[in-house]
């Protein structure tokens, strides 16, 4: 806010200036005693004023010292001008100081403390009534519009110092209206970055812990075995993992990734034939993670819902992409008849369309089920 209130005030003092540069055009000097010391000073002010409102444009504020010296130089100009005049100038175009006081009185009141700038428009006020004291000696004729001058310096500076006020005020509720909602995106961020996370946890026991309890609980395997034992095993590091803050991340390399999770379907009593063809070329981690629990979701629902205990895997690569196919001759089902959001549907699509992949699932009642993962760059 205080830039914008640096701009108005250097372009006012600018046009305060400039209505005097016709008056030497015309030989308006003429009317003072030493015309070149008054042109002087007002190149001399016109100086001050570039480089006071340059400086603070730059710096993006005002400091107060460099309002004071404003003041100053003002406050002599008050005093010397209408004493170089040859007749009484302290109501007419001649005083050309006084817009520019106008405007010096107007920035301490926008700028400055209370106090400071009240005592700085007071003096300001007394220096153009001590400079005007020769005319107001001299009858009452020039007296009303001394006055309303000396008014109007002191008016515009209340005004100033109102309007400054109120839009510090109206900034300040804005910028704290904006951190309010920044603070509350950001709790609704961490909120949704939990429900993710919790989200994230859920599929991942979904596809190990839980398909191996519930096979178990199920009878369809014998805990004494040593690959279920193995399965279990490796289950229970993923719960030390998940309490640890371990990920059980991707490993690098999609082949290993892929029969790892076909070695863990076959301990829970899945046949899978699983084919696959150049997936040498290195994925993201994410990636290669999404698409290793698409495979693992899609081989547990075959699991769990298919009816049978046989299943094909087939994984292709090549220019820069990814294909994964999951086939079986189960039962089937209607995808169009699963609620949005919920099954394999979700389960997929919540794995791999966050890292950009397709999703196509194939399916109808006793025709089995295709499910088709592909991912380019």
């Amino acid at each position: 806010m205080d830039v914008l209130l640096i701009w108005a005030a250097g372009c006012l003092r600018a046009v305060q200036l400039a209505v005097w540069i016709p008056v030497p055009l015309i030989g308006g000097l003429r009317m003072y005693r030493l015309p070149a010391l008054v042109l002087a000073g007002y190149l001399l002010t016109v100086a001050w004023t570039v480089l006071l409102f340059v400086r603070a444009g730059r710096a993006r504020r005002l400091g107060h010292g460099w309002v004071y010296a404003d003041v100053v130089v003002a406050l002599l100009g008050l005093l010397l001008v209408p004493a170089a005049c040859i007749a009484s100038c302290d109501t007419g175009w001649q005083h050309w100081v006084l817009p520019p006081a106008m405007g010096a009185a107007i920035v301490a009141a926008a700028f400055t403390p209370r106090w400071p700038a009240a005592a700085a428009v007071a003096l300001l006020v007394a220096g153009y009534l001590a400079g005007s004291l020769r005319e107001l000696l001299a009858g009452p004729d020039g007296f009303g519009a001394i006055t309303v001058n000396a008014v109007s310096l002191l008016g515009f500076a209340v005004l100033a110092a109102v309007v400054a006020g109120y839009l510090r005020g109206s900034a300040a509720q804005l910028d704290a209206a904006t951190e309010a909602a920044l603070a509350a995106g950001a709790r609704e961020a961490a909120a949704q970055a939990r429900f993710d996370e919790r989200t994230r946890q859920y599929d991942a026991l979904h596809r190990t812990v839980l398909t191996t309890l519930s096979a178990i609980a199920r009878g369809r395997l014998d805990h004494r075995r040593e690959e279920v034992r193995a399965l279990a095993q490796r289950d229970a590091d993923y719960l030390r993992g998940l309490v640890t803050a371990g990920s059980g991340g991707p490993t690098g390399n999609l082949a290993s990734a892929l029969a790892g999770v076909v070695r863990d379907k076959q301990a829970l009593g899945l046949q899978v034939h699983s084919q696959f063809h150049d997936l040498s070329e290195r994925l993201p981690p994410d990636v290669e993670q999404a698409l290793t629990n698409a495979v693992s979701e899609a081989l547990t629902n075959v699991t769990k819902h298919a009816g049978t205990d046989e299943a094909w895997l087939t994984a292709v690569g090549g220019d820069g992409g990814i294909t994964l196919t999951v086939v079986d001759r189960g039962r089937g089902f209607r995808p169009a008849a699963v609620a949005p959001g919920r099954g394999l549907v979700r389960e997929l699509r919540h794995c791999v369309v966050e890292v950009g992949g397709r999703v196509a699932i194939d399916s109808a009642p006793e025709q089995g089920t295709m499910v088709e993962v592909s991912w380019r760059r």
